[in-house]
């Protein structure tokens, strides 16, 4: 930091200059002053402030941080995308909310409609949802007219940019659509929750439970107790996308209201982020069905190579194998006939012998009746 700025040197490990000012700040780290580099690039020569001494307790592990170097191609990826990102929140102006729900878009009309039905309460932390058949929204009911409202709001400016949104029924989500990249969308209500304390009632009824004949009835159900207490805050929050994802919340100093404009920024800068991941995965996938469908050839190549030659081989040991019989058949002849023992007997078992030989030999094509017939089965016990 002290060499570069901050921006350079936070761009060579893909982080932001405050995320590298904040491991800075962890380890005690001192970092150049605002207005730094100006005055050395004017020519003034400027004080580094060195390294304070380190203060540990006895015992007390070191504070540490790894930092890993990206490769110049990913530093390259990472510092477009930074560009890209921050052309689109200069292009995303601030988003007004209107002051009441007008001309709703169908999709926040039909979740409007769904959730204020008495069976829109669907679980104890009484947040109504139902995202399998309208938006995606898990709210209280008091907070219910304003996230339709904010909901309403995104939907139109995300439409003014081609960006649809649509009910995925069979998979119970919100998607938002940008050109075939989807992202999952939902507002939810912050809610808390503290280890529930068993009322004076609850305690009587499981006292009566446990005195009574009842534990022993199982139709009988045992007192419910809740393990928890739950506290809607009527605090909301935006989430966007699985992984990677994005999301914004009602603050102490800022409300939603006021900041979705870089709701709607954050979306398409997420969108364009799943879009090039999704490009690096079919790029990858390829890559590696390009290389599968490579190996697979060598392999083939080389296994009908093998083939061949293991072929080769026996071929010519069953050739050897017929030269040694004809060898010997004519040797045999040869002494029979200086004998004077060439009788028909032995014409017969030298035809037998020769017609093995070739049957063996691989150069002459012929049938052994016997030996190319099937293998006898065994018969079983009960061979009819």
């Amino acid at each position: 930091m002290w060499t570069d700025p901050v921006t350079v040197v936070a761009e060579r490990y893909g982080l932001s200059d405050v995320g590298l000012a904040k491991i800075c700040r962890k380890l005690s780290i001192p970092v150049p002053t605002r207005g730094y580099w100006a005055k050395v690039k004017a020519g003034k020569k400027m004080r580094r402030i060195a390294l304070p001494a380190l203060q540990q307790a006895p015992g007390a592990l070191l504070p540490r941080a790894t930092l890993a170097k990206l490769s110049p191609e990913k530093s390259e990826v990472r510092s477009v995308a930074r560009k890209k990102a921050a052309e689109v929140r200069k292009a995303v102006t601030d988003v007004p909310v209107p002051e009441a729900l007008a001309d709703p878009h169908p999709l926040v009309r039909a979740a409007a409609r769904r959730l204020r039905q008495r069976d829109g309460w669907t679980d104890e932390r009484g947040l109504r949802y139902a995202p399998g058949e309208v938006l995606h929204l898990e709210v209280t009911k008091p907070s219910l007219d304003r996230a339709l409202l904010l909901v309403d709001t995104v939907i139109k400016r995300l439409r003014e940019i081609s960006v649809s949104v649509r009910v995925d029924g069979e998979k119970g989500r919100t998607v938002l659509d940008s050109e075939g990249t989807l992202l999952e969308f939902k507002l939810t209500e912050v809610v808390e929750r503290s280890v529930h304390e068993e009322t004076p009632a609850e305690k009587r009824a499981l006292r009566r439970y446990w005195d009574s004949r009842a534990r022993w009835n199982p139709e009988i159900p045992h007192p419910r107790v809740p393990r928890f207490d739950y506290h809607p805050t009527g605090r909301l929050m935006i989430t966007v996308g699985h992984y990677p994802s994005r999301s914004w919340r009602d603050t102490a100093r800022t409300e939603l209201e006021k900041r979705l404009g870089q709701v709607v920024a954050g979306i398409l800068i997420l969108m364009d982020e799943l879009r090039a991941k999704e490009a690096e995965q079919r790029r990858r996938r390829e890559a590696h069905e390009r290389a599968e469908a490579r190996y697979r050839y060598l392999k083939d190549r080389r296994d009908r190579e093998v083939a061949r030659l293991e072929q080769l081989e026996e071929d010519v040991a069953n050739w050897e194998r017929a030269s040694r019989l004809r060898a010997y058949a004519d040797a045999v002849e040869r002494e029979a006939l200086s004998m004077g023992e060439a009788g028909p007997e032995l014409h017969e078992w030298l035809a037998w012998v020769r017609a093995k030989a070739d049957w063996l030999d691989p150069r002459i094509q012929v049938s052994d009746p016997i030996l190319d017939a099937p293998e006898p089965q065994r018969p079983g016990y009960f061979y009819p």
